[in-house]
């Protein structure tokens, strides 16, 4: 009995713990704010119904470049449907990072919000001390890989002919 109240109050702390961690805000003049504290700046442009460009930009205090956050599309032939009888459209959001050539492809909402990118930026822990976390970067990098495009290059490859003699 003991041992059950315990852990029921060790998660509970640990849930609240967790929630106040995740207080993210985009203030008036685009501050990305981790609870109370301004961690750095977010602009979007485009991003709108039927815009053909949707793209984020992160920078710190000095305007210095952090992350650029791109929204992309492709019909996925592989998930056809009654409504889409040719693919489905996809949507994915493409991070780019300031000192690294490698990028993380993750599901992308409708239209985008500030909001929800600057939650996404934090729930990875991406910025530590209004800079990029590198470490954290890396993991963010290794776990989203780049499976969107892979797909699509790989859809838009040529059948492969064997010749057989």
């Amino acid at each position: 009995m003991k041992h059950t109240l315990l852990i029921a109050l060790l998660m509970a702390v640990g849930t609240t713990a967790f929630a106040q961690r995740q207080k993210v805000s985009v203030g008036k003049d685009g501050e990305m704010i981790v609870n109370g504290d301004t961690v750095a700046y977010i602009e979007k442009e485009g991003c709108k119904l039927l815009s053909t460009e949707c793209v984020f930009t992160i920078v710190d205090a000095n305007d210095d470049l952090l992350i650029t956050v791109r929204q992309e599309s492709f019909t996925d032939r592989e998930r056809r449907s009654r409504e889409f009888p040719d693919g489905t459209p996809t949507a994915y959001l493409v991070f780019s990072f300031r000192g690294s050539d490698e990028v993380a492809e993750v599901d992308s909402p409708f239209l985008p919000k500030e909001a929800s990118i600057a939650k996404l930026v934090a729930r990875h822990r991406l910025i530590k001390d209004r800079q990029l976390d590198p470490e954290a970067v890396r993991q963010f990098i290794i776990a989203n890989g780049t499976r969107f495009s892979d797909r699509e290059r790989q859809q838009n490859q040529p059948p492969a002919i064997i010749i057989q003699r």
